[in-house]
């Protein structure tokens, strides 16, 4: 697919990042290069620039909301297996001086989007702002765009980055919810932030993940110290995670009402759940867990945003039945795949931080009984593990019914208090 209108919007989307009426692209900050404007700012060098993972490749000033500046950043990262890639992202703090210590950092690990490169929230115009929901009346986009209490982290002082993760923006096939990439690709991003010399970002992070970035933070709890040990991780904060793939991902019947639109929502975050793996691990068959209409699907899976994608499927596989044309018999589903979901699924080893896991009890895409799943294994180590539920939350609203709480509980984090546990 032509990388052309990014975000599934239109060319407005490409010439986003202060990239104006045939202005050139502003740099960021002395010494990084500004790179191309449009499109042609997620197109990596090639061969990618010798350097250390998180090393930033290029900055470009973007618009950002009031007392604040902001950047698109290209860097360096890995995937699973240690493959060095490029990948794009945004950073935005505020404006003025830093204190004297420099600027706590809140990394944001965003939900899923989709499959194809287009798909990047910072490829949106404006990305830097406050959550658009994709199911707002307000939203002109295709996809969720924007960080949850972006603003009031800044009014906090705090420094925001956030990773498109890597296949989106920059080339190669998205590989979702395979921890360690996701991972890497969060705590990189932090890292390349820390390069920009105007935003004075010290190495005390934590971590705000929602649906897949959910899960990837409860990741990011547990690697932290062996890939990134320089930095200093005080928290993870996570809004209904993709926390348990077995159950979450392989069609188990989950809670609240069932109609053709959610089946077919949750249809295609399994097809691209199988897409990201099959492109993490070459020893998987796609035949092995799709059908001949499901191998299709993996084609479009690799076409449009999430929304789009689960669109098409239900306009095509309208009843349950049908769905179940997409899919192999799990029965039928070898080991090798049940070994890389449970190698992907979070909380059989500890983490390094403190853990906050919020849950709507009205979530129909991530399955509330599969996080309580992820608390059972989390408390069996010492960390502290808080988890909160807010009833009648759906997956689409829990980042705005819980965010009192969970930026009371980073500031707390960032503060030195003492973390709260409900084990």
């Amino acid at each position: 697919m032509p990388f052309l209108a990014l975000a599934g919007l239109s060319t407005q989307a490409a010439a986003a990042g202060g990239v104006r009426g045939g202005e050139h692209p502003v740099p960021c900050a002395l010494g990084v290069p500004a790179g191309p404007g449009g499109a042609d700012f997620y197109e990596p060098p090639s061969p990618l620039p010798r350097g250390r993972h998180g090393d930033l490749i290029r900055a470009q000033r973007i618009e950002a909301p009031g007392h604040a500046r902001a950047c698109k950043i290209l860097y360096r990262s890995t995937l699973h297996d240690g493959t060095p890639v490029a990948v794009s992202g945004l950073v935005v703090w505020p404006d003025g001086a830093a204190p004297s210590g420099g600027r706590n950092v809140v990394a944001w690990a965003h939900g899923t989007v989709g499959g194809p490169r287009q798909c990047a929230p910072s490829a949106a115009p404006n990305p830097a702002r406050d959550l658009d929901d994709y199911f707002s009346y307000q939203s002109p986009f295709g996809i969720d765009v924007g960080v949850p209490a972006l603003t009031q982290f800044l009014a906090a002082g705090d420094v925001v980055v956030a990773t498109d993760y890597q296949g989106l923006g920059t080339p190669g096939v998205h590989q979702y919810v395979v921890g360690a990439t996701e991972t890497h690709n969060v705590l990189d991003s932090v890292t390349a932030a820390r390069q920009l010399r105007p935003v004075r970002a010290n190495n005390r992070t934590a971590v705000l993940g929602w649906s897949q970035g959910g899960g990837a933070g409860l990741f990011i709890g547990q690697d932290a110290p062996a890939y990134s040990p320089d930095l200093d991780l005080v928290g993870v904060a996570a809004l209904a995670p993709a926390a348990d793939l077995g159950p979450q991902f392989a069609g188990l019947v989950l809670p609240g009402p069932r109609n053709a639109s959610s089946e077919a929502h949750n249809a295609a975050l399994r097809v691209n759940v199988y897409r990201g793996f099959l492109a993490a691990y070459p020893e998987l068959r796609a035949s092995d867990v799709l059908q001949p209409a499901g191998l299709d699907a993996l084609q479009g899976d690799g076409e449009a945003c999430i929304e789009h994608f689960a669109d098409v499927i239900q306009n095509n596989v309208a009843d349950q039945h049908q769905l179940d044309t997409l899919f192999q018999p799990l029965r039928d589903v070898p080991e090798t795949w049940s070994r890389r979901f449970y190698e992907n699924t979070p909380g059989y080893a500890t983490t390094v931080a403190p853990v906050l896991v919020m849950q709507g009890t009205a979530d129909t895409v991530i399955n509330p009984h599969s996080t309580e799943q992820y608390i059972k294994r989390a408390c069996g180590f010492s960390q502290p593990v808080e988890y909160s539920t807010y009833q009648g939350a759906t997956h689409n609203t829990i980042p705005f019914e819980a965010q009192q709480e969970y930026l009371a509980w980073i500031a707390d984090r960032f503060a030195g208090g003492t973390a709260p546990s409900n084990c």
